[in-house]
């Protein structure tokens, strides 16, 4: 499963869906008490739910990850999961699965610029408020010191998406190809 982690607007949905599109992995979907976005689907893009309704399930450990950023939760639950996936997660939920899931992930940090993030942003069309809340507390939350484990740091700038969504899915079969030799060397 490919991991991946960046602040608001750095370009992992777009990467996701280049993953998914040209690679043949499954969307795994997070789980959301936000506001859907006018671009956005349910249960495609992310599972929009109530609070109520998070919190109870929350509360049946439906989840392996719960965060809340910007005062709406998220979670990863775990019939969403599959192998040959690709999840988007804060640092918070990428340690939960790295603790739970071990080797089984390909963890990718996706750095982008904060003016480059800021155009990103408006274009899709965030207020400025909004756009002031997330990179301020972006900045401070999305540090690779806060992940216990990164496989791929990548800087997502002017850069092609494909090229960079081709990196990645090479690197993540290198990854994968390291792992099945260790294993074949193990008796």
């Amino acid at each position: 499963m490919i991991v991946l982690i960046g602040a608001s607007a750095s370009g992992k949905t777009e990467l996701a869906k280049i993953l998914c599109n040209s690679y043949g992995f499954k969307k795994c979907i997070t789980t959301t008490t936000r506001l859907i976005r006018e671009n956005e689907r349910n249960n495609i893009d992310y599972h929009f739910i109530s609070k109520e309704t998070f919190k109870i399930m929350d509360d049946n450990d439906e989840f392996i990850g719960v965060t809340n950023y910007h005062e709406n939760l998220y979670g990863i639950q775990k019939n969403d999961l599959v192998l040959n996936g690709v999840l988007i997660v804060d640092p918070s939920g990428a340690n939960s699965l790295i603790d739970t899931m071990k080797q089984e992930l390909f963890v990718v940090f996706i750095e982008s610029s904060e003016k480059l993030r800021r155009l990103r942003m408006i274009k899709r069309g965030d207020t400025t408020e909004i756009i002031k809340k997330r990179l301020a507390s972006d900045n401070l939350l999305f540090q690779p010191k806060h992940i216990k484990r990164i496989d791929l740091l990548i800087k997502n700038e002017d850069d092609s998406l494909t090229s960079l969504a081709e990196l990645i899915y090479n690197e993540y079969t290198n990854h994968l190809n390291l792992k099945k030799v260790e294993r074949d060397i193990k008796f």
